[in-house]
């Protein structure tokens, strides 16, 4: 166990009346605060060298970039993550000139926030202080799965070390007490649960592998599940350099690095967990055989293990890859391998893994060196982020290319050209030039989105000797349970048999 953390209350003694000298620090403290409400590190304490008032900024994001928290300073109302501290005298004096000339700002609000952040005064302290507000938090030391039988490295920060850890399936709810994983435990996705005596909550994911099998060895009609861990670390809202700014480009553009292994914000669950959970729930319902690994495994399986399986498929949001997997991945599907990519966007973006310092570091979306997301998926990003009121039905093919995907629909009453489920947030289409040349678009939606029509194709495609289907929409999963389930029979019997 890892003791961290911290109160919330702060006060600003101060000295002496303001003077030709500049305003101090004294004293800031603890780093950490957990504002609880248990007695440990609840309350961060500043000293000043002269008496100042306290201000708080917090991180809005890539659109609003800082903003003052204007609200009394009641820690316990803050939720986890970090904020900049600073004292100012009661007169802040004159606005201070940007760190950065406005010549060579890049354009947009949280830029602007960051060339000239707003404590840039002359009454302000020069340069402010970071404060981390985390009550309780944990993850898994690895980017790895682990078989049943086995304790993976699992971290918990808890005031005083005082926490409770129990193991639960995603898909049942089934909780086992402890942090080993119990003999017997059916492959997936499942999540440490972790409590403490204030009442705080914290959750980490953990693949969880097949152990009937050795992976490169499975039984005939395996499907090999593929957990999408860069994804996770991509949306990671945690801040592990304490710059005060999530390590995240999904919160400033500017940053190309995201935290490998550690805390996953907020509150442990990965970002599409809500969108993959239904595909948890159907494989504890069926019981297909199937093996599970993360990403990160995955390009280092070789051909002839991942030959082994009927079909690669991903069920979340396999939205950045490193170039060795899809090289894999490709030569995979052109021997005779199928994939399956269950929500939208898949193989978007390329990334690197620097081991040396825990990061996952996006590379230029243009140094891709042929790597297409249309010729692996035969889909790629059209468009995301419209409110619910824009979301629209699928409708079916018609004619011969109906005819070619009835395998899909059967037992789900849907006919050649029919509506049915419904599309929403990111979608995909297919190229002309670079969706592979033989396929079938099963079954399309269109969205109004913010700037013009966004499409959400579902797509079946052959390429080389194997085949390929893709669902063109995060929302596929979310569907009605009964036509989601019955889909997905229909893709096992067919794909992977």
């Amino acid at each position: 166990m890892i003791v961290a953390a911290a109160l919330a209350v702060a006060a600003v003694p101060g000295a002496s009346a303001r003077s030709n000298a500049a305003l101090r620090l004294v004293s800031f403290g603890p780093p950490v605060i957990s504002p609880n409400g248990n007695g440990i590190n609840d309350t961060l304490r500043v000293r000043t060298s002269a008496p100042a008032e306290l201000r708080v900024y917090g991180w809005g994001g890539r659109v609003r970039g800082w903003h003052r928290i204007r609200r009394r300073l009641d820690w316990a109302r803050f939720p986890d993550g970090t904020y900049q501290v600073t004292a100012c005298y009661k007169d802040r004096g004159q606005r201070l000139a940007p760190e950065i000339p406005p010549a060579q700002q890049r354009p947009g609000p949280a830029e602007a926030t960051v060339s000239n952040p707003p404590w840039r005064w002359s009454g302000c302290l020069a340069k402010p202080r970071v404060v981390r507000v985390e009550r309780l938090a944990a993850y898994v030391d690895s980017t790895k799965s682990y078989l049943p039988g086995s304790n993976p490295p699992l971290v918990v920060s808890a005031d005083a070390g005082l926490a409770t850890t129990q193991l639960v399936q995603d898909c049942s709810g089934r909780a086992h007490p402890g942090p080993a994983l119990p003999r017997g435990l059916a492959t997936g996705l499942y999540h440490y649960d972790v409590t403490d005596p204030a009442g705080d909550r914290f959750v980490a994911p953990v693949v969880v592998r097949n152990g009937s099998f050795p992976l490169d060895h499975p039984p005939s009609h395996t499907a090999l599940l593929v957990w999408p861990y860069l994804s996770w670390r991509a949306y990671n809202a945690y801040d592990s350099d304490l710059n005060g700014i999530p390590d995240s480009w999904y919160q400033f553009w500017r940053q190309r690095r995201v935290s490998l292994v550690g805390t996953l914000l907020p509150h442990g669950n990965e970002d599409d967990h809500q969108a993959v959970l239904p595909f948890s729930r159907w494989l504890c319902s069926r019981h297909p055989r199937a093996e599970s690994i993360t990403d990160v495994e995955l390009r280092n399986v070789p051909l002839s293990t991942l030959r082994r399986y009927a079909a690669v498929i991903f069920p979340g949001h396999s939205e950045y890859y490193e170039p060795a997997t899809y090289d894999l991945l490709k030569r995979y599907r052109d021997g005779g391998g199928n994939l399956v990519f269950l929500q939208a966007n898949p193989f978007y973006r390329q990334v690197r893994l620097d081991w040396a310092h825990n990061a996952m570091v996006m590379t230029d979306f243009d140094a891709r060196e042929g790597r297409s997301d249309f010729a692996l998926a035969g889909v790629g990003y059209d468009g995301c982020c419209f409110p619910r009121s824009r979301v629209r039905p699928y409708v079916a093919a018609i004619g011969p290319d109906f005819e070619r995907v009835r395998w899909l629909f059967r037992g789900t009453g849907i006919g050649a050209g029919q509506r049915f489920g419904h599309a929403g947030s990111e979608s995909d289409r297919i190229d002309p030039e670079l969706t592979p040349r033989d396929h079938v678009v099963a079954a399309r939606a269109i969205v109004a989105g913010k700037r013009g029509v966004i499409n959400a194709a579902l797509v079946w495609s052959h390429a080389g000797k194997g085949q390929v289907l893709a669902t063109g929409n995060y929302d596929f999963l979310r569907m009605r349970r009964p036509l989601t389930w019955t889909l997905l029979d229909n893709v096992w019997r067919k794909l992977v048999g």
